[in-house]
């Protein structure tokens, strides 16, 4: 779930680069969480780490660009995007705090689709390196008794999920885990990871996908998963959007 912040003193302002990212977010069925503050110094107080921020440089108190600069001091991630009314900022913005882009307002829906679609692909791209998720899987000991221990995956070689009495499964190529959780739950959580519902008991992921053919989908380790009449057409447009976007 990627994490949004927004920083403006304008609560005019605010609003509207909230009700634009809105928009985006939901035509992209992309989960997020967003939040709002009015000062520089409510923000560094949350000591909140966000994956995107719009920041605005002419912030009472604490302006932009020192709020920025603390923000580096502790995370490099954060894709800060600076949006301001005075042009002649822009380049220090983007030089001293290493922002990824700045917006000059009014910010237009168009403006803000480009940022948004550029800065999204970016996150992908970098989540993509080194992909890695911990689950908390269930073992048998050799004492024949249950236990739980922490192990971490690498993204891509997790084919898909199946919920099997009642818990869930991880399919490797060669191995299989098992954990408890909820499908609804894990989908949102590995949507940013390209992994689709194709079947309520299905969650697989879209780059290990060989072809969909009638109500199967072929899988490139050679299994055969279920696509369920609900979610074909839906599972269908979003294997379609992620193949042209890896073209």
């Amino acid at each position: 779930m990627l994490s949004i912040a927004i920083c403006d003193d304008d609560k005019s302002d605010a609003a509207k680069i909230e009700a634009l990212i809105k928009d985006y977010m939901s035509l992209k069925e992309m989960p997020y969480q967003l939040k709002r503050f009015q000062s520089g110094e409510q923000l560094l107080e949350t000591r909140e780490v966000f994956e995107l921020l719009f920041l605005d440089i002419g912030l009472g108190g604490m302006n932009g660009i020192q709020v920025g600069k603390i923000i580096r001091e502790t995370s490099r991630n954060t894709k800060i995007i600076y949006t301001t009314s005075y042009k002649q900022y822009c380049k220090q913005a983007v030089n001293r705090v290493h922002a990824f882009a700045y917006l000059v307002k009014p910010i237009t829906k168009d403006k803000m689709d480009r940022q948004l679609d550029e800065i999204l692909q970016c996150i992908l791209e970098e989540h993509e390196k080194d992909e890695t998720i911990k689950f908390e899987i269930l073992e048998i000991t050799q004492d024949g008794e249950l236990e739980n221990r922490i192990k971490d995956f690498e993204v891509k070689d997790i084919y898909y999920f199946e919920y099997f009495n009642r818990k869930i499964k991880i399919k490797l190529e060669n191995e299989e885990y098992f954990f408890k959780d909820k499908m609804k739950d894990l989908a949102e959580k590995m949507q940013i990871h390209n992994f689709e519902a194709c079947h309520q008991c299905f969650l697989i992921n879209l780059r290990h996908v060989k072809k969909i053919k009638g109500y199967e989908v072929f899988l490139n380790n050679n299994d055969k998963i279920p696509v369920s009449q609900k979610k074909s057409a839906d599972f269908r447009k979003k294997l379609n959007t992620f193949i042209q976007s890896a073209i």
